[in-house]
């Protein structure tokens, strides 16, 4: 008899859940949870430094209770959908697990996590993620253990979970529920006095649900304060010169311009390696007739496509939600202000070459909208030879094809020879028997030698120049330095790590300059002023910000005297303020 009325008592527990059964529910749920926080916190930050969160914050601080509400709000939701409360707890889970995996991953390869852009730029990634080796550290394999665990109690468990079929109004409450939740805390201030300067201190500090919502609040450009379309237009037109549309003259000189994946002068900034292993060019850097030094990228350890076009248009991307991809996301027209249209405008023939995928953050579209009249990627470039190290063309076969192209000019054609190089890219693996040995740590060493190769391709490019009668001037930099020192933290990043190098030579006498400290947007007007050539209304712009700052980046900013200011420091500064009006302007609101 007893054991038929605990049956019984069963069946009616099972049919008719009890207040006991929901808080059990409940219970399991916020355990589940817990347990998916720090397994997402795993995979975003160091062991060391997820013991001390954990023994110096309370399980339930605001920002675990904020990602919890968000899973709890998207379980609701999908719930009430579903009306299947595990096959709902279990897409929530898949999909932030399978987020995690991929941002560590990606973090890894590249140093920096996921963003919203990267959508539109992922097969770029795909094209290029062959050549990387790729292996879990310490925290990704915690991180693994802590998902089995999680995946384990989730097996265990769910049969515990109340299971009941909803009727369609409580199904809908659920879904109304789930939306507030979502409505409540994106109009909190838990993320949203946090400012993103870091994406990998971002999903550290807010947990990847708060941080996807963080660039969610930034996925469209805001119009910075105090801009008026008609003011910024007059403003940028009282710098105009009369001299703008002159055509070319027998004085201009052709102009060739590298810029060098991954090119810095590692040995000298960071005081590593056994020997210099680019020694022409530095001394070609201190040599006579050149202008030489440091440009402080806008980037590290990747978004190639951000430097070129700050260097292209002097526009800033400091004005872009972080992570932004100005090539994929904003260029949508023909850019009528830039340095291709300007020497366009004096009859220069313009060619960019590129020795990679022409879908690679969408070159193909974007070098045609920016006016190159000849483009050419790696499908149109016969003779490509890759480098020792993986399957990227290596300088010399593309500087092959920038020398073939200058020996099919026309006498009295004036040319502008744009070279972006793919060499240097990250995944350094292989290292070639036939160098020395620069550096103990095999990556760095691979590195070392790619940069050695650049530094001697460099070298025949300027030899072949010099054979030349007709004029040349040729600007060569870096366009970010590599991620080799696991760096993550922006906090901890200095700002060394934005250092690449520069050089402007000419097959003629112009002023040399050494050891100037600039930036992507300044070295437009350098290269315009060695060569002679006039100025737009944006060069002569410039030039009056240039009195103010040695170099504008998003992250950091050098004045005049030399002294060194984190963002946050200037960024109310007039003179910088009315600079992003103006970068606003050209970029998303030029006619």
């Amino acid at each position: 008899m007893n054991k038929r009325n605990d049956n019984i008592i069963r069946e009616v527990i099972k049919t008719k859940p009890n207040i006991i059964s929901y808080i059990m529910h409940f219970c399991l749920l916020l355990f589940i949870f817990v347990l998916l926080f720090y397994t997402m916190k795993f995979f975003n930050m160091t062991f060391s430094i997820l013991l001390f969160e954990l023994a110096s914050n309370n399980i339930f601080h605001i920002i675990a209770l904020s990602n919890i509400l968000v899973w709890f709000a998207f379980y609701l939701i999908l719930r009430g959908i579903t009306n299947k409360p595990r096959l709902s707890l279990a897409i929530v889970i898949g999909i932030e697990v399978v987020f995690d995996i991929i941002n560590y991953v990606v973090l890894v390869i590249r140093g920096s996590g996921v963003t919203l852009a990267d959508i539109k730029a992922v097969q770029t990634a795909l094209s290029v993620s062959h050549t990387t080796n790729f292996s879990f550290e310490a925290r990704g394999l915690c991180g693994i253990v802590l998902l089995t665990v999680l995946l384990i109690v989730f097996i265990i468990a769910r049969k515990l979970f109340v299971v009941v079929k909803d009727n369609w109004k409580i199904r809908c409450v659920k879904i109304i529920s789930g939306v507030l939740i979502l409505f409540a805390l994106s109009i909190s201030n838990v993320y949203k006095t946090y400012i993103i300067w870091d994406i990998n201190e971002t999903y550290r500090v807010l947990g990847t649900p708060l941080t996807l919502l963080r660039m969610f609040q930034d996925i469209y450009v805001k119009v910075p304060d105090g801009y008026d379309k008609d003011e910024s237009e007059a403003f940028l037109k009282s710098y105009e010169s009369s001299i703008e549309s002159q055509e070319s003259t027998s004085e201009d000189p052709n102009i060739v311009v590298i810029i060098n994946e991954s090119f810095c002068d590692y040995y000298h900034i960071y005081n590593e390696g056994y020997t210099d292993p680019i020694p022409y060019f530095t001394e070609l850097s201190n040599s006579n007739n050149v202008i030489s030094g440091t440009v402080y990228s806008s980037s590290f350890g990747g978004q190639t496509s951000n430097i070129e076009y700050e260097f292209l248009t002097q526009n800033s991307i400091r004005i872009l939600p972080v992570g932004s991809y100005m090539f994929q996301q904003y260029i949508t027209k023909p850019v009528s202000s830039s340095l291709v249209s300007s020497l366009k405008q004096r009859g220069y023939k313009t060619s960019a070459i590129h020795p990679w995928e022409s879908f690679a953050y969408s070159r193909d579209k974007i070098y045609r909208l920016f006016g190159f009249d000849n483009i050419k990627f790696k499908n149109d470039i016969e003779e490509l030879k890759p480098n020792f190290n993986n399957v990227f063309p290596d300088d010399r076969s593309t500087y092959t094809e920038l020398i073939s192209q200058i020996n099919q000019k026309k006498p009295d054609e004036k040319i502008f020879e744009y070279v972006l190089t793919v060499q240097n890219h990250i995944g350094f693996n292989n290292p070639d028997p036939n160098q020395i040995t620069y550096h103990d740590d095999n990556t760095t060493n691979v590195y070392l030698q790619l940069i050695h190769e650049s530094s001697e391709a460099l070298r025949e490019v300027i030899e072949e120049l010099e054979k030349k009668d007709e004029k040349y001037i040729l600007l060569f930099f870096g366009d970010h330095q590599p991620n080799m020192d696991g760096g993550n933290n922006y906090k901890t990043r200095g700002i060394e790590h934005y250092e690449t190098p520069f050089v402007i030579w000419a097959n003629y006498d112009i002023e040399e300059k050494h050891n100037i400290k600039t930036s992507t947007i300044f070295l437009q007007n350098y290269l315009l002023e060695a060569a002679g050539l006039p100025k737009t209304a944006m060069n002569n712009y410039i030039n009056t910000l240039m009195k103010d700052y040695d170099a504008i980046t998003p992250m950091y900013c050098i004045d005049s005297n030399g002294k060194v200011l984190r963002e946050e420091d200037y960024r109310t500064d007039d003179k910088l303020l009315q600079y992003n009006r103006i970068d606003y302007y050209r970029a998303f609101d030029m006619d």
